[in-house]
């Protein structure tokens, strides 16, 4: 545990010094004359109270010392103005030596009380301070997120507080810190678990040194940098652990689902490659074509399998890297649905892209594989021959585009649950299509890399919209009219 400054003790005195005994003899003086002024006017009592007055206004102002000398001060005036015979100290009235004797315990008591209500308000004065610059302190710290921020802060605080500098050095020695003229303290920043470095604090007077006072606000400010710092390493390592379990579990999940998802398409392969190699003599020329075409489908399934993983590597260890540039829209639509053309049989496609459809600014090879991923899964969860579209229109200096399908629809509450990692939505009849669940996943990922966002509706009417925004954070070059889409393609 960190040591923790023992408490100043309350009834520390600062010693008088000699100009307090001067101030507490010229408050009597002064007093003495204005009674003087008034003797005819004032009677014996009026010049005690005026002298009991005196005395509590130095015992308000200084230590004890000065207020008792004011006391005896006091009765001495009394005695030489004020007692018959006058400017003597004889005294041929004996009463007035009981009214000296009140007097003297009257001022005492009153100036020590006077002196312990004042050493109290000091008390509560240093103790407020003390909070205070604690409390500022901690207000502060609560938004540092680095060890340099803490360390600028604390240096700040520390440096109020005394009055004067302070330097905060992370993760040293107190021989790597000069104190400025052989003045001032150094303070260690640490925790119960370690030492964080240190701060070096010079008061505002190089001839004096810092007062006990000060010292103690300055080690509770120091003890507080150094949890601070605790638990911003502690922050630090519970991310970083966090950080290494998911991407342990990433990585146990992609070779899982590779292990799993490979294996038919491995399997088909291998039946078709077994049977023309086998039966190459007795199998007809269709019947080879069909196993050919077998073949390609399935190894252009494993090639997206295979990207589909490698692209969420990509995005969950942010190295995926987009290379953007102003490009027609229709261009990386075209690249993806010839790359599924064989997936996409059976299923038409309606392009429905504006003329006056600016250009975007965007990585044609990322924006390809999102239109990918989305036709993939609008086939996987429709029936054969079931329409597909694919639109575009500008929104709020966004184009949005759209995937719609004519299927069974996203169930209610999947909304958000599809684009998470290995989420596979159940089809009609709650069965779960082959596939690892990351195409809409890498979809999100790449929408958001470009500024933009994905969700999904429910049509009217069945099926699913999947839209997606592409912002137009500048003005694109205009677009030709020759490479302009015409309105409602279909193929």
């Amino acid at each position: 545990m960190p040591e923790v400054p023992a408490t100043p003790k309350a009834n520390r005195r600062v010693p008088p010094r000699p100009l307090d005994y001067a101030a507490a003899a010229g408050t009597i003086a002064v007093t003495a004359l204005v009674a003087l002024a008034l003797r005819d006017r004032l009677t014996t009592i009026d010049v005690v109270m005026l002298f009991l007055l005196a005395v509590v206004i130095v015992a308000s102002r200084h230590a004890r010392g000065p207020a008792v000398l004011a006391t005896v001060l006091s009765i001495a005036c009394f005695d030489f103005l004020f007692v018959p015979p006058y400017y003597t100290f004889a005294v041929h009235d004996t009463a007035y030596l009981l009214t000296f004797a009140m007097m003297f315990v009257v001022a005492l008591v009153m100036s020590g009380l006077t002196a312990r209500i004042r050493e109290h308000a000091a008390v509560a004065t240093a103790r407020e301070r003390r909070m205070a610059a604690l409390y500022g302190m901690n207000r502060d710290l609560a938004g540092a997120t680095t060890a340099e921020a803490i360390a600028a802060i604390v240096a700040t605080h520390v440096g109020r507080a005394a009055g004067g500098d302070a330097e905060v050095v992370l993760d040293a020695d107190a021989s790597e810190i000069e104190i400025w003229d052989g003045e001032g303290i150094v303070l260690t920043l640490q925790s119960p678990l370690k030492r964080f470095g240190l701060v070096a604090v010079r008061g505002a007077g190089v001839a004096h040194p810092i007062p006990e006072d000060e010292r103690y606000v300055l080690e509770l400010l120091a003890n507080q940098a150094g949890l601070a710092l605790e638990r911003l390493a502690l922050a630090e390592r519970n991310e970083q652990s966090r950080v290494e379990i998911e991407a342990e579990r990433l990585r146990t999940a992609l070779l899982s689902s590779l292990s799993h998802d490979l294996r038919t398409p491995l399997g088909t392969i291998e039946g078709a490659g077994t049977a023309l190699v086998e039966d190459a003599e007795t199998l007809s020329a269709d019947s080879r074509r069909d196993l050919a075409e077998t073949i390609v489908e399935e190894v252009r399934r494993m090639a997206r399998l295979v990207s589909n993983l490698l692209d969420m590597m990509r995005l969950e260890t942010g190295t995926l890297a987009v290379h953007r540039s102003w490009q027609p829209l229709e261009e990386s639509l075209g690249v993806a649905l010839i790359r599924l053309d064989e997936r996409l049989k059976g299923h038409p496609v309606k392009i429905n892209l504006p003329a006056d459809l600016p250009l975007v600014c965007v990585d044609d090879v990322l924006l390809e594989q999102v239109f990918v991923n989305l036709l993939d899964n609008a086939a996987k969860y429709t029936p054969p021959a079931t329409p597909l579209s694919v639109s575009a229109w500008l929104e709020n200096f966004n184009v949005v585009v759209e995937v719609a399908d004519r299927g069974p629809g996203i169930p209610v509450g999947e909304e958000i649950a599809v684009f998470r990692k290995f989420h596979r939505a159940p089809m009609g009849g709650g069965s779960t299509p082959a596939g690892s669940g990351l195409g809409l996943t890498i979809c999100e990922g790449i929408t958001k890399a470009h500024g933009g966002r994905i969700w999904v509706e429910r049509r009217a009417g069945g099926g699913a919209a999947f839209r997606f925004t592409l912002p137009l954070d500048v003005a694109p070059p205009p677009v030709p009219a020759a490479d302009a889409a015409s309105n409602g393609t279909e193929r």
